[in-house]
């Protein structure tokens, strides 16, 4: 089965929201959560880097995690592979000289929003919400001026079935790339009373016609 994902984009800049809403790339079966999780950094990145001073395009650009994130190694190749399609010249560690972009993940993981049944009796299915938040600023190193600074936050939606959640949830995987499902409030309840009532309706309508044929 193929299946779409749809990705809304935010991003502030200086206070003001910008949002973005565009359709990712099918492809047959669900993705994972990492790559859920993986595609909103991309974007969050993606809209860093359009943002970065022209000026620096030509300059050797050095990109510095900072903060303790589980997920900076993820943002990290993700920025670097982001900046330089956009045309930046990057290097892997800051040296003495140079400008330094510094980066801080704020928020990185993913969520399962909610979780329902199609027609009561129906496929189960679940919503999931990858996000990103990024900060960034751009550092001279030899004024120890910020040149630059940003934030960007991206997230991913989609929905599954809930029989497919072991396929997407990777064994061994970090915290942030871990989500429950939520309590399902009423309908928990519900359901199995509709089937019983399903299951005594067909009881009664058995005897019933049992009574007419005799």
């Amino acid at each position: 089965m193929r299946r779409m994902r749809t990705a809304m984009l935010r991003v502030w800049l200086g206070g003001a929201v910008i949002a973005g809403f565009g359709t990712l790339s099918a492809q047959e079966g669900p993705v994972t959560n990492f790559d859920l999780v993986r595609d909103a950094a991309r974007s969050a990145c993606r809209d860093l880097s359009g943002k970065l001073p022209e000026s620096q395009r030509g300059s050797m650009l050095a990109v510095h995690s900072v903060g303790s994130h589980d997920g900076s190694f993820m943002v990290e190749n993700t920025l670097t592979a982001e900046l330089a399609v956009a045309g930046f010249q990057v290097r892997a560690l800051p040296d003495s000289t140079g400008p330094v972009l510094e980066f801080e993940v704020v928020d990185l993981g993913i969520t399962y929003t909610r979780s329902w049944r199609h027609a009561w009796l129906g496929e189960k299915r679940v919503a999931r919400e990858a996000r990103a938040r990024i900060f960034a600023r751009l550092l001279d190193q030899d004024t120890g001026g910020i040149l630059w600074g940003e934030q960007a936050e991206a997230k991913v939606v989609d929905e599954i079935a809930q029989e497919d959640l072991p396929s997407v949830e990777e064994k061994g995987s970090s915290d942030y790339l871990k989500a429950t499902l939520p309590p399902q409030g009423w309908n928990k309840l519900v359901e199995p009373v509709v089937v019983t009532g399903i299951v005594v309706g067909l009881i009664v309508l058995f005897f019933a016609n049992q009574d007419t044929s005799n």
